[in-house]
């Protein structure tokens, strides 16, 4: 078993895992912000973010396909790196960085060299990843993240959600303009901007998945029974061109997730379909730098990156607790 890494800074620690890189746990005191549900915990997810449609995309004149690693829904979810084990770099107290080598696979013929950068503050934790082009062609290539952020009640000694914890109970804000609609696998159809007209009450819920309204979380409003496994695309920006997602529990505090200019999309996940007794006990609020199936259905260099031989993509975000009296951006 792969010993995982223990951050500490004030009263903010975190479990870091080499598999994938992952955000396994952060906690504030005895305030948990991201909890592991058994479903790509924290982990980075790359060449691609969410899923490729049958893996196949073309790219520069080429035909490519993916491994399937989705069969029920025919589909190459989250990546290459989720899964295997990255070096560990650098390591303080606060601080680790970890490194993984991406050679040219299967249905993804390009090469980079990966890192990420994590450092614990008080009541925050930061990530820099980078994305090293060391092939001889340019390549397609996008970066997501995958945190499970708790509702607010405590968890057990293994970090897991205490059962009375729903994410129904918690409000929500996904500051974004447009929803990506999807088929029942889960692959976008259309992408369909909110009704800056149509004001969602605060006390709005829904189990309709295909509900367009009850997908709208630009203003703070209780989940619910609303049922996520969304995209968002044009997130709204602060001065500082970060977006800023957050999750405020019964407990008044507010979990925030900020990505950085690099990022185009954010992902929002209730878990319902994991195990009953980790379903709606966290959601994963996503960064990701391109839609789902960018790949397949997107353009180059404007749903999705293209590296050139020799740059690197470099991205950051953030995760943090605020207090009833602090508001993020």
């Amino acid at each position: 078993m792969t010993a995982t890494i223990e951050l500490a800074c004030d009263e903010s620690a975190a479990v870091i895992s080499p598999i994938g890189a992952s955000l396994v746990r952060f906690s504030v005191g005895d305030r948990p912000v991201v909890v592991p549900m058994n479903a790509f915990d924290g982990a980075v997810l790359a060449p691609w973010p969410n899923r490729i449609d049958r893996g196949r995309f073309d790219f520069a004149g080429e035909s490519h396909r993916l491994p399937i690693n989705e069969p029920e829904r025919n589909t190459a979810l989250h990546g290459l790196v989720a899964d295997v084990e990255w070096s560990v770099a650098e390591r303080t107290e606060s601080t680790v960085s970890l490194e993984y080598t991406l050679e040219a696979t299967q249905g993804y013929p390009f090469e980079f060299g990966l890192r990420v950068d994590i450092e614990l503050a008080e009541a925050e934790l930061r990530m820099r990843a980078r994305a090293l082009n060391t092939g001889s062609a340019p390549a397609p290539f996008g970066f997501g993240f995958h945190p499970w952020l708790s509702p607010g009640a405590s968890a057990d000694d293994a970090g897991v959600p205490e059962q009375d914890c729903l994410v129904d109970d918690a409000q929500l804000v996904i500051p974004a303009a447009h929803w990506h609609k999807t088929d029942e696998r889960l692959i976008p159809t259309a992408v369909r901007p909110f009704d800056d007209g149509t004001a969602v009450p605060a006390d709005h819920v829904s189990d309709d998945s295909a509900c367009m309204v009850c997908k709208d979380f630009r203003a703070l409003r209780l989940v619910g029974g609303t049922v996520l496994d969304d995209a968002y695309g044009q997130p709204r920006r602060g001065d500082d061109g970060w977006s800023r997602a957050r999750l405020k529990g019964a407990d008044l505090c507010e979990v925030v997730v900020g990505m950085g200019p690099g990022f185009r999309t954010w992902q929002a996940c209730t878990g319902d379909g994991l195990d009953e007794d980790l379903a709606r006990r966290a959601i994963a609020i996503e960064p990701m730098t391109c839609p789902p199936n960018a790949f397949a259905a997107g353009e180059a260099g404007v749903d999705f990156d293209v590296v050139e031989p020799g740059d690197a993509l470099v991205v950051e975000w953030s995760i943090a607790l605020t207090g009833d009296d602090e508001h993020a951006s």
